[in-house]
């Protein structure tokens, strides 16, 4: 439980950089979120993008943990490795919409603060995949177990 918590810090500092580094957007940004894309108007305030920022990240973690505790590890695989390619397709769209939209014409820090997010992504998969959590135990080790003890 106390890696579980270093990784949730962790996901904490991260989502603390990034959200200040989105709100650190160019003036043509804050300009056009304050009148055409009001919807992103939560990445002016750095503490807002933050706690956006690291919901998500805990969703991430509860999901991925959920699925190694408490599902087979097989299971588990799929859904880390479906993560990660839900990740790699986000830093590929997010690296299209910052060159190829007018979000090219925000600055560097809200970049940086955008691959951030993919980069936390990333650590929770990665995560994972090295670390034990105690895995839920399977029928076969059970009824060997079992049949141990009766003998």
């Amino acid at each position: 439980m106390k890696k579980i918590l270093n990784l949730i810090l962790l996901q904490g500092i991260i989502s603390l950089i990034s959200g200040i580094l989105l709100s650190k957007m160019s003036l043509v940004g804050k300009i056009g979120i304050s009148i055409v894309y009001t919807e992103y108007s939560l990445l002016k305030t750095w503490w807002k993008a933050a706690l956006v920022v690291f919901i998500v990240q805990l969703i991430i973690i509860a999901i991925l943990y959920i699925s190694k505790r408490f599902m087979l590890y097989k299971t588990f695989v799929i859904i880390n490795l479906i993560l990660i390619i839900i990740g790699l397709l986000g830093v590929f769209f997010t690296y299209i919409d910052f060159t190829t939209t007018s979000n090219k014409y925000m600055n560097s820090k809200f970049h940086t603060g955008g691959y951030l997010v993919w980069l936390g992504w990333f650590i929770n998969c990665i995560y994972f995949f090295i670390f034990s959590v105690k895995p839920k135990p399977t029928t076969e080790s059970t009824n060997t177990d079992l049949n141990q003890g009766l003998n």
